[in-house]
């Protein structure tokens, strides 16, 4: 598993180096890991989702960015975010979308456990599950998010994007309901126990230098109204 270096960006940026992780990466055979903060608060909303509504809830002056994953909205005001990116080699590729949050999620509740953080899987629902679009993704656990033992609240969320280049995970972790965590200790915790689930050791690498065409094509996709606002 491929460990990027940790950097900062606005939402433009960051979703753009997401997608370019997935669809340009120099090695595509690896997997590949990015964790990474936000230089200026925003919030992203899923692919599938109404511009409007979103952008009537968020404030003007934060960034709003859709996501090439599905989901909902996100606040990335507080948050601890990451990018995992598994080739179409690998046999989580070919699980379904439950086990592969499911594969994910379980890595996180073991770096969190280890600091003795009040954390479980949601469970699934017994008997047939209503469906519910998606919304406000931080309010609502789906089967397999991160919650709190204690009160339920929900904790960590992911989204997905599969296609023929490997399946892309965009996940976060609201630290507001973690008090007291060490996130440097948590950021090493959870690529050792990510690397344990996936079977494939860590190991640190440089950032990946890109195609200039390919990193502008999709940095312009991301900045566009003609993709934010499509819907």
């Amino acid at each position: 598993m491929d460990v990027l270096p940790r950097q900062a960006a606005d939402a433009v940026a960051n979703m753009a180096a997401d997608l370019m992780l997935l669809e340009f990466y120099p090695s595509p055979a690896n997997i590949r890991f990015r964790a990474y903060a936000w230089s200026e608060p925003a919030y992203t909303f899923g692919v599938s989702q109404p511009w409007a509504k979103y952008r009537a809830l968020v404030p003007a002056r934060y960034q709003l960015v859709r996501r090439c994953t599905g989901g909902g909205l996100v606040s990335h005001l507080d948050d601890w975010t990451f990018a995992l990116v598994i080739p179409p080699e690998h046999p989580l590729f070919k699980a379904d979308a439950m086990a592969s949050y499911a594969a994910v999620h379980e890595a996180l509740l073991q770096a969190l456990l280890r600091q003795g953080q009040p954390v479980k899987l949601a469970p699934m629902p017994a008997g047939t599950r209503e469906f519910q679009s998606p919304d406000d993704c931080s309010r609502r656990a789906e089967p397999n998010d991160l919650v709190r033992a204690d009160d339920g609240r929900k904790v960590a969320g992911a989204a997905q994007k599969r296609n023929r280049k490997g399946l892309l995970v965009e996940g976060y972790v609201w630290r507001p309901f973690l008090a007291g965590c060490d996130w440097e200790r948590f950021e090493k915790d959870f690529v050792q126990a990510l690397s344990q689930v996936l079977q494939s050791p860590a190991r640190a690498v440089a950032e990946p230098i890109y195609n200039q065409f390919d990193h502008e094509a999709t940095w312009g996709k991301f900045s566009a109204r003609e993709w934010n606002e499509r819907i």
